[in-house]
């Protein structure tokens, strides 16, 4: 056990006056100010118009904090949402990804339907800088010492000190930390591959082969609520994971709209129709 790698970090690194400046915090808000100027990027690689792309950085965000906290209490402390009701406006306190997916795609259904533009076009879009809170979230988990990984021997097994334990877990946050990246080098090719791809392939795409993989790696990870009896074989995570990997996987493959496996996107004389369509309609005002 002492060969394993000891974890040692303080969840404050340091104070300014009375505020406390958290490793998580700031990373996480590292990782929004990159998936935000990533997002941005694709708005203009796709000639989508920038006041758009800049309502949707502060939009989406809120969504996302929102539904990954309301997501949280509803599947992992339901009985908190009774016992104590005022867990409800404690934001920051419990964080679903699951729910921020859910906040996210609310509030991007509420925004294209007002603006009356296609979700799918702008979810691509969307996903391409959203991809990169994976990564920088489990890097914060693990900063943080928290969704830890289940008792292992392995020799990469590391030992969180400031759970006060003094045996090995499976660094799970790294796992999906190296998940994520794998994710930026899929999203990132896919938007190289835009004008070949059907509206919604990204997005289905990648968000298929997140969940697919996190409902794998979930065997890994420390039980973090009830299921239906301690016996039941699959984590509270799996349930939530399972269903939407099977969905987007239907959609990204086969969907005659999405799919990857339908006929390719018409091409005009600019080499893209619908994409000329689409900014033809579009004054260039704000679009660059």
């Amino acid at each position: 056990m002492n060969d394993h790698f000891h974890w040692d970090v303080e969840r404050v690194l340091f104070h300014l006056g009375p505020l406390e400046i958290r490793a998580y915090g700031l990373i996480f808000a590292t990782g929004l100010l990159v998936s935000i100027h990533m997002m941005q990027r694709s708005f203009r690689d796709r000639g989508l118009p920038d006041k758009h792309a800049s309502t949707l950085s502060l939009l989406l965000p809120i969504g996302m904090i929102i539904g990954a906290h309301l997501v949280h209490l509803i599947f992992y402390e339901p009985r908190s949402i009774l016992e104590n009701p005022v867990r409800i406006i404690e934001i920051g306190r419990g964080l679903a990804s699951h729910g921020g997916g859910v906040g996210v795609a609310l509030a991007l259904l509420w925004f294209t339907r007002r603006h009356g533009v296609s979700w799918h076009r702008y979810a691509d879009a969307v996903m391409v800088g959203a991809v990169w809170m994976i990564a920088f979230v489990r890097i914060g988990n693990f900063f943080n010492s928290e969704i830890v990984g289940r008792a292992t021997d392995v020799p990469w097994g590391v030992v969180f000190v400031q759970r006060g334990e003094h045996f090995a877990r499976h660094p799970s946050q790294l796992y999906e930390t190296i998940l994520g990246i794998a994710l930026i080098g899929l999203a990132m090719f896919m938007h190289g591959k835009r004008d070949r791809l059907r509206d919604g392939a990204t997005l289905y795409t990648v968000l298929a082969v997140y969940f697919g993989v996190r409902f794998g790696l979930e065997y890994f990870k420390e039980y973090q609520a009830q299921t239906l009896t301690p016996e039941f074989p699959f984590t509270m995570g799996q349930l939530l994971s399972g269903p939407v990997a099977l969905l987007c996987g239907y959609m990204a493959l086969f969907s005659r709209r999405c799919g990857l496996l339908s006929s390719p996107k018409p091409s005009g004389p600019d080499g893209n129709e619908t994409e000329g369509k689409i900014r033809r309609s579009h004054p260039p005002t704000g679009a660059r």
